[in-house]
């Protein structure tokens, strides 16, 4: 695995930190929500059996309040039991998911709702997506993914087993939730490295502290958008996973490219065998030519020497000829003469 791979997996794993941290944030904060509803609930029907009216207006303003929260938080349905189905060969999700609460749900198709796992006694929910509504029926509605989704968060819908919590709206972060709790109920909430702005939230500001932070001499810490945040993160996972895939095909190019160069050597050494055994052939040839040509020069050279030999007893045997003829010629000569005295003296 190169370096590049490394740093690629270290980056999605601390963006799912990263999720599941704000995930645990929001759901613990709907979960206070639902709990200070109730709480408001109880505490306006215990105050109705003890007020009488001169208490009215101090009601008033606890149902005004419950009213706020429940404005704040928009429309929420709860222990929704969902049905997922995926296709992992076209990554299609089809949800189905019975709303026993309210009857009727009141959901309608094209409606967008924001889907979390709700949490068990001692675990914390998961925030599961944003989803859109492509079916409804009496206790039942479709959803499916707004976005599509990646591998890891279809495995996230797959193991989410618990029932689920909808809501039309994405909840908002406030200080007055968190402000009703103990430091102790938000240390157990929240994670360790952003506790510490919730628990100053509120207190008097200390000299270092951003100024646009400090109201009125107290700190107030940043409120999370978390629908602008969701988004953002949305992106650069998709962002990661496309350098992923382009890693990934860029390997797979250089993996190819390496085993056709191994063939090519393996091509290149095969030839470089044969024509080895080309070139031992010729060498031996080419040995065997320059031996038979050295032979063939030592013949030539004794076949000059004999005939050189040959010539100089050839030219001997002309002279002695051609003395062997004046010779004969002298003779002939000189008994033609001799002939010719001896007629002529008769």
């Amino acid at each position: 695995m190169s370096i590049w791979n490394k740093i690629l997996i270290g980056v999605i794993i601390v963006t799912s930190l990263v999720f599941l941290y704000m995930s645990a944030r929001m759901l613990k904060t709907h979960k206070y929500w639902r709990d200070l509803v109730r709480k408001l609930e109880a505490d306006i029907r215990q105050e109705d059996q003890a007020i009488n009216g001169e208490l009215k207006p101090a009601i008033d303003q606890v149902r005004a309040e419950l009213n706020q929260l429940i404005t704040d938080r928009h429309r929420v349905w709860y222990d929704c039991n969902p049905t997922v189905n995926i296709n992992r060969q076209t990554g299609a999700v089809s949800i189905k998911v019975a709303v026993e609460q309210p009857s009727p749900h009141g959901l309608a198709e094209k409606t967008m709702v924001y889907a979390f796992e709700q949490p068990g006694i001692q675990q914390k929910g998961r925030f599961l997506g944003e989803m859109k509504v492509t079916g409804v029926a009496d206790k039942e509605v479709t959803l499916e993914p707004a976005f599509k989704l990646s591998p890891r968060d279809a495995d996230k819908l797959a193991r989410a087993k618990r029932p689920w919590t909808l809501y039309d709206s994405m909840p908002h972060d406030n200080h007055q939730i968190f402000s009703q709790l103990s430091d102790e109920d938000k240390k157990a909430l929240l994670p360790a490295d952003s506790v510490a702005e919730y628990i100053k939230d509120g207190q008097a500001a200390a000299a270092d502290d951003p100024a646009q932070q400090v109201i009125e001499g107290k700190y107030e810490r940043m409120l999370r958008y978390y629908t602008l945040l969701f988004d953002m993160y949305r992106m650069k996972i998709t962002v990661l996973v496309d350098l992923e895939e382009a890693v990934l095909r860029d390997n797979q190019l250089v993996q190819d490219a390496l085993a056709d160069a191994r063939r090519q050597v393996q091509f290149y050494q095969n030839q470089a065998t044969v024509f080895s055994a080309v070139l031992a052939k010729f060498t031996r040839e080419r040995d065997a030519v320059i031996a038979h040509l050295e032979k063939l020069q030592e013949k030539l050279a004794a076949a000059k020497a004999a005939a050189a030999k040959l010539i100089e007893e050839n030219k001997a045997m002309a002279g002695q000829i051609a003395k062997v003829q004046m010779d004969a010629t002298r003779r002939i000569d000189e008994r033609t003469r001799a002939m010719a005295q001896s007629a002529s003296g008769e």
